[in-house]
């Protein structure tokens, strides 16, 4: 009896050394044999995930934005140009006093330009709003000049109410100086419808 069990553990040794080197690994442990449990390597302790920021390209710096005083301005460059609009088409319904209202219609050209200017120097942003013009509507040349006199008139009075609101001495002059030229417009335009006899 003893004779088969030494025959039986020898020949299931042969077996796992033959089993070992057809599979290539280390003999598997008999029954018998206690198996060591497998002792799992510590876990590292968590650090915090950082996730990467994508990259960006830098970003633009952000445009001023305008103050009410440049808001003022981008309305007067508009009026400034659409009373540029009404006088170069009076001036060519005026007859005589054409050359005149040509005069009157760079006049006005320029004060926009100055306006336009001083409103990039306050916001950055150039603002010449040619697009938004529309063709004016008149019925006759002495309604026209009536309109545009009105309208000379109370661009000049806010010049004067700006003027005194003015943030910076270079807009305070630029302010007095329009002021002026507008009365003296005022005047000229005055002449010129009196000059019509109505």
């Amino acid at each position: 009896m003893d004779e088969i069990m030494n025959s039986r553990s020898q020949s299931q040794e042969v077996f796992e050394r033959v089993w070992a080197r057809v599979m290539g690994s280390a003999a598997p442990q008999t029954t018998a044999q206690p198996q060591p449990e497998p002792v799992s390597p510590p876990a590292p302790e968590a650090q915090p995930v950082m996730a990467a920021a994508p990259q960006r390209p830098h970003p633009a710096p952000p445009r001023p934005q305008p103050q009410p005083k440049t808001c003022c301005l981008r309305q007067q460059v508009l009026d400034s140009l659409e009373q540029w609009q009404l006088a170069r088409l009076l001036s060519r319904r005026a007859g005589k006093q054409s050359r005149q209202m040509s005069n009157v219609a760079a006049q006005l050209h320029q004060q926009a330009k100055q306006l336009s200017a001083a409103y990039f120097l306050q916001s950055g942003v150039r603002y010449w709003p040619v697009a938004q013009l529309t063709a004016p509507r008149i019925t006759t040349y002495v309604v026209g000049l009536r309109h545009l006199y009105q309208r000379n008139q109370a661009l000049t009075q806010e010049f004067q109410t700006c003027r005194s609101k003015a943030g910076s001495p270079d807009l305070m002059q630029l302010y007095g100086q329009l002021a002026q030229e507008g009365v003296k417009r005022a005047a000229l335009l005055r002449q010129l419808l009196e000059q019509t006899g109505m």
